[in-house]
């Protein structure tokens, strides 16, 4: 089917409202690149697939793939060598967790859906890597003290010397002199030091370093001598917390990395069951069905009549005029393949053509069509 006939059937329009249908990015991705097939096992296969996901959401209609991101770009990163950021790791680990449900969830009704089974069969789980992200690294993105015995140590380490240092301020505020020169009584950071704000005019009354200035100019920042060594080993123990958490991070992204392929496979695995759950939510908005797939071809797998290519389409609605379609029924190819619609301008002719037309590329594309249930198109 060529590019112009498929745009005056308005596919492209369907294909935007199966995306509407999908959970993640990567699924959203195939339903807007789905195109027709000629192939009749495929599009079987396909169809086979929709109907398992209307049979799924029967069962459980609040069945959904869960949290699963499009993590494939931040694994191949990962896999190249770059330190992921926290988030990215979460997102990882959260998309793990939940293809690791989803595959368990799929198994436990392998016998009742086998066509969903096999995709989900090829999920990877690797609950190593997602217990070693949770473990390291908290829902917000902020690493955890149990991520090391390292960074534990460096961290408890930096609460005892903040609170020392803030302490010492806190007795330079209140002193008589302090009261004197501060500007406020509250102790600030500037440029990653503790500060205390000073009277302009009394600035000499103050020994220390002045970080900055306020934007009216009444204002200085000044850090007091008596705390400045106490300061230059807070920020020594904070640089040596950012390089513990860049190598708990370069680990973590490395550990992924190694299983680049099984990860960009599992994705592309969950994309392809939750673009056939989308089409089982359209399907259920559309009161849509997966008609019976027929050939022109010879084919052995097919009873006779089948194998004839015979159009035949019942309460057949247009699926972008919703409720405003009126039910069309139609056939073709059984006693006759030249059919003549006629009729007055507005009496449908266009409509009736286009719903044919459309339904049949939506049919090889396994999606399902507004007919009911008895209609038959061939591939």
């Amino acid at each position: 089917m060529d590019d112009k006939s498929i745009e005056i059937l308005d596919f492209p329009r369907i294909r935007e409202i199966l995306a509407g249908f999908t959970a993640f990015s990567a699924s959203h991705e195939l339903a807007i690149s789905i195109q027709p097939l000629s192939d009749y096992e495929q599009i079987s296969l396909l169809l086979g697939q929709s109907a398992e996901a209307r049979r799924l959401l029967s069962l459980e209609p609040d069945f959904s793939i869960g949290a699963v991101f499009d993590i494939r770009e931040a694994v191949t990163m990962a896999a190249r060598g770059k330190v992921l950021e926290p988030q990215r790791l979460i997102e990882i680990q959260q998309t793990l967790a939940a293809m690791c449900r989803l595959r368990s969830s799929l198994g436990k009704l392998s016998q009742k859906l086998p066509l969903l089974w096999n995709i989900a069969d090829g999920i990877v789980e690797l609950p190593h890597i997602e217990e070693h992200i949770a473990n390291c690294i908290a829902p917000t993105g902020e690493l955890l003290d149990r991520a090391s015995p390292t960074l534990a140590t460096v961290r408890q380490q930096l609460r005892e010397l903040r609170q020392q240092l803030l302490q010492r301020l806190e007795a330079i505020i209140k002193s008589p002199k302090g009261r004197k020169i501060i500007q406020e009584p509250f102790i600030t950071e500037r440029e990653g030091r503790y500060v205390i704000p000073v009277k302009v005019e009394l600035r000499r009354e103050m020994k220390g370093i002045v970080h900055s200035v306020s934007n009216t100019g009444a204002t200085l920042f000044v850090e007091p001598w008596a705390t400045v060594e106490l300061g230059n080993t807070l920020r020594e123990l904070m640089m040596e917390e950012e390089r513990e958490i860049e190598r708990i991070l370069r680990n973590l992204s490395a550990e992924v990395g190694i299983h680049e392929a099984e990860l960009c496979h599992s994705v592309a695995l969950v994309a392809e069951l939750d673009l056939a759950l989308a089409k089982a939510r359209y399907a259920m908005k559309a009161r849509a069905t997966e008609p019976i797939l027929t050939t022109f071809s010879e084919n052995g797998k097919l009873t006779a009549d089948e194998q004839v290519g015979v159009i035949r389409l019942v309460e057949a609605r247009h699926p972008l005029l919703t409720e405003k379609a009126v039910p069309l029924y139609v056939e073709i190819g059984r006693d006759f393949s030249i059919l003549v619609i006629t009729g007055p301008n507005t009496g449908g002719k266009t409509v009736a053509l286009k719903t044919i037309g459309l339904l049949s590329l939506m049919t090889q594309a396994g999606i399902p069509i507004p007919a009911s249930e008895e209609s038959r198109i061939p591939v």
